[in-house]
């Protein structure tokens, strides 16, 4: 996202929150945060429904508040004071326990009559550059993520500089619906979801198994004469595998466990495969002559994700990954990075599609 969007859609935000409690004064705010797109806001209606047929009413409302906002005012406020103007909001209340016991310094923001907690990050004149947003969709939401959490309602909406902007990007959302994967699955047959199987956990038809298979040649035929060789891997491993790789203490929430009643010893189902490629890498001894070593696999990585980020196939909980890794000298590396960039540019190339890398060290 542009940086001088972020100050614009959180802005928005709070003009969302402000419109929602002037249309039902017993909503209970959450977090508002600007995100990619856009900006969403979290509510707690209770036992009332709200929709998007309630956005025309809501959307006229936030409009009619807005000339009665030209800033917004940084107020720095104690503990006690904080949880006092939230008194009757839990869900406000425990953000304050939590930023207070972080050490924080606790601000409020007001514009108009307005008054939220709040970092910080909004435009400099609300009443003049909040004018061209709109609001998207209604969503369900579990309170910070957890499904443990009640589901709140979560309105998202987006604005931009000007209406050409805005207008532009409303067509492009709507084409985008065209090109729906979910829909697209759907119609053509490709996959299905079960809820005996499970959420995210994709069905993939004759027709969507025959798509994989083409797709994962085509990949082949490009890593084959790179000098890749295929590797299998089992699907379970033991936490121990995890906890020397140094990814069981940054992923072990996202990570499915698996119990056993012929051993004590702790499984889990994998999350990612790097560290089964270094034990086929371990198996042996190896010299400097031997490499570089290339190991590629089309395999399923599995990830405990909540139920509320799942979405088609682009959020999942089986997903997967053509995944490769490759042992090398550190004077190979500059080429072996190089080699894997094209195999890439080839892949989205075919498709069609532009490519951005960004590189995790």
């Amino acid at each position: 996202m542009p940086a001088n969007l972020d100050p614009l859609r959180h802005s928005c935000a709070h003009l969302l929150a402000a419109a929602v409690l002037e249309l039902w004064p017993h909503a209970k705010r959450t977090i508002g945060p600007a995100i990619e797109d856009g900006f969403y806001y979290d509510f707690d209606f209770g036992d009332t429904k709200v929709t998007e047929e309630d956005f025309p009413a809501l959307e006229a409302k936030m409009r009619e508040l807005l000339p009665r906002w030209d800033g917004f005012a940084r107020e720095e406020v104690s503990v006690d004071e904080a949880r006092v103007a939230f008194a009757d909001n839990a869900y406000k209340r425990e953000l304050i326990d939590e930023f207070s016991g972080e050490g924080q310094t606790l601000t409020f923001y007001r514009s108009g009559d307005y008054v939220d907690l709040c970092r910080g990050g909004h435009c400099e004149r609300p009443s003049e550059e909040l004018t061209h947003f709109t609001l998207l969709s209604v969503a369900g939401a579990y309170w910070r993520g957890d499904e443990k959490n009640k589901m709140l309602t979560r309105i998202y909406g987006t604005c931009f500089p000007t209406q050409t902007e805005l207008d532009a990007y409303l067509v492009q959302l709507e084409e985008a619906k065209k090109r729906d994967h979910r829909k697209l699955g759907k119609q053509l047959g490709l996959f299905t979801f079960s809820p005996l199987v499970g959420s995210g956990l994709p069905l993939f038809t004759a027709k969507g198994a025959e798509l994989r298979r083409v797709l994962g040649e085509f990949v082949w035929s490009l890593m084959k004469p790179r000098g890749y060789e295929r590797v299998w891997i089992p699907h379970l491993a033991k936490a121990d595998l995890y906890k020397t790789s140094g990814h069981w203490d940054k992923f072990s929430d996202d990570i499915f466990h698996v119990s056993s009643k012929k051993t004590d010893e702790q499984f889990v189902l994998k999350p990612m495969n790097c560290p089964h490629h270094t034990q086929i890498y371990a198996s042996e001894p190896r010299s400097y002559r031997d490499l570089p070593i290339r190991m590629s696999e089309i395999t399923t990585v599995y990830r405990d994700e909540n139920t509320g980020q799942l979405q088609g196939l682009s959020r999942v909980r089986s997903i997967t990954q053509d995944d490769a890794h490759v042992f090398c000298t550190l004077e190979q590396v500059k080429g072996e990075a190089m080699g894997m960039y094209e195999i890439i540019q080839k892949f989205y190339g075919a498709f069609g599609m532009p490519l951005a890398i960004r590189l995790s060290m």
